[in-house]
């Protein structure tokens, strides 16, 4: 059974490039944006999703930025855009927690990108594993008082796909050439979308 190891992750994260990095906490956003898209449909009259664009930008130079104001002020900008509980007409609901997940997702991919570091990037996959964590628990209405229910969730089939497409995408980063950076990053995003649908299970 997988489980979340984030010292082992940031030692995977730290021998690659900064591109990978950035790439790799992009694909955690990327797979849960459907949630962030869901929302804002639901609640804003004519939604736009720069939220989207943002993560788009992303994908499209992973490389650190030279121009670090400018991408501050985006990270400021994006993290305006994540619900919070006093910015929302009407109750909290699992579908604002899932769109706060997956905004964060993207700030921490912005982040990587500005700084690098592969904390960030670790941080996004942290947000990925917590979203499923939340999403389970309250979904199926564990008691996480009773003994033998946080097993239950961590070894639940969600979770544990994801931390297997983590896995798998730190594989395919590690094992591609410096050379072949945008070759890589490309197929770590087209897998990222189309596993997008299944993040939460309900495709």
């Amino acid at each position: 059974m997988r489980r979340f190891d984030e010292a082992n992750l940031i030692s995977n994260l730290e021998r690659l490039p900064v591109p990978f990095r950035v790439a790799f906490a992009a694909a955690c956003a990327e797979r849960q944006m459907p949630a962030y898209r869901f929302f804002i449909t639901q609640t804003e009259r004519n939604p736009t999703n720069p939220m989207e664009i943002a993560l788009e930008m992303v994908w499209a130079d992973p490389n650190a930025t030279n121009c670090a104001t400018g991408l501050e002020r985006q990270i400021e900008a994006i993290m305006n855009l994540i619900p919070q509980e006093d910015s929302i007409e009407g109750p909290w609901t699992q579908e604002a927690t899932n769109a706060q997940n997956a905004g964060m997702a993207v700030a921490y991919a912005l982040r990587a990108k500005l700084a690098g570091e592969a904390q960030e990037a670790a941080w996004a996959a942290r947000v990925a594993y917590e979203a499923l964590d939340n999403f389970i628990i309250n979904k199926e209405s564990v008691d996480m008082n009773t003994p033998g229910n946080e097993l239950r969730v961590f070894s639940h089939p969600l979770i544990q796909a994801e931390l297997g497409r983590q896995e798998r995408d730190i594989r395919t980063l590690l094992a591609a050439n410096n050379r072949e950076i945008a070759r890589a990053v490309q197929e770590i995003r087209d897998r990222a979308r189309a596993e997008a649908a299944a993040f939460f299970g309900l495709n």
